[in-house]
């Protein structure tokens, strides 16, 4: 949650503040995970039908029977979008994926914290993801979804995979397998960045950035200026689809641009056809 700098010396001196505990949303999800990453669509979908603010201000827990096939990356992508549907922070109960993750970058120990069998949410929300459809945010908001199918057909100038949502490994791994043996539209400015240096090394180790890179797409600094106007700046009338975490108007430049948001697969289609196209028209042979 944001706060102020009073707020962040006193975290620097004391390694504590103060929160009041808030309630919970509990978001079930049930279904299959597909071999791509789809929690973009996921969390696009829930605040397109709920709306952008349907965790205002409390905590969101996510469980069912999806969760254990879910990849780390895909997790942090949905905790990450946490505060565009107005949460304090999103969850995930710890299982063995966790503990490997954390066994592999810190040797503190840690608590495992889980739901009470008795917990009480303020709300209750499940989703069937094999019937979710693809989806995309339109301008100039974060829960302007609908079906990419409204859209089919809208040139871009730009495509964007990044940012702390979706810059991790998987993100642009669907990408080098969707650009494989292909080029990037003309026309179409694609760029990548991961979201760390450590995601960038192990890209680079996969071949994936070398199979973007001759595929005309363009790979930047890690970290997060993919969100910001000084990288991808877009002129008057301009379109992009990204899938980095917000929309607003001028965000990324110009305020008479248009910014779509939508998952990786569906921007790396988009940045192959050079407009948005069904993510299921790539999905042959990736």
């Amino acid at each position: 949650t944001g706060i102020t700098r009073a707020d962040m010396l006193y975290v620097l001196l004391f390694g504590e503040l103060w929160f009041q505990v808030p309630q919970t949303v509990k978001v079930v999800l049930e279904g299959t995970q597909p071999n791509y990453p789809i929690a973009k669509d996921i969390i696009l979908y829930l605040a397109g039908k709920y709306g952008d603010d349907f965790a205002n201000s409390m905590s969101v827990e996510y469980t069912g029977s999806m969760v254990p096939q879910t990849s780390l990356d895909s997790r942090m992508c949905l905790a990450a979008h946490g505060v565009e549907v107005g949460a304090k922070f999103a969850l995930f109960p710890c299982d063995d994926k966790v503990r490997t993750f954390l066994s592999t970058r810190t040797d503190k120990p840690f608590a495992e914290i889980a739901a009470d069998p008795d917990a009480q949410y303020a709300r209750e929300i499940v989703l069937d993801v094999d019937k979710m459809p693809f989806v995309v945010a339109k301008p100039h908001q974060f829960g302007n979804v609908g079906p990419v199918d409204d859209v089919i057909g809208t040139r871009i100038d730009q495509a964007i995979i990044g940012s702390c949502a979706n810059g991790r490994f998987e993100d642009i791994e669907i990408a080098a397998r969707v650009l494989a043996g292909r080029k990037v539209a003309k026309g179409v400015r694609f760029i990548l960045s991961p979201a760390s240096q450590q995601v960038y090394l192990q890209c680079v180790k996969a071949g994936h950035i070398a199979t973007l890179l001759e595929a005309g797409a363009q790979i930047v600094t890690p970290g997060c200026g993919v969100c910001q106007p000084r990288v991808g700046f877009l002129s008057d009338g301009e379109t992009c689809i990204t899938s980095t975490t917000r929309n607003f108007k001028g965000r990324k430049g110009s305020m008479n641009a248009e910014i779509f948001l939508g998952g990786p697969l569906t921007v790396a289609a988009a940045a192959l056809a050079g407009e948005i196209v069904h993510p299921k028209e790539v999905l042959r042979g990736v």
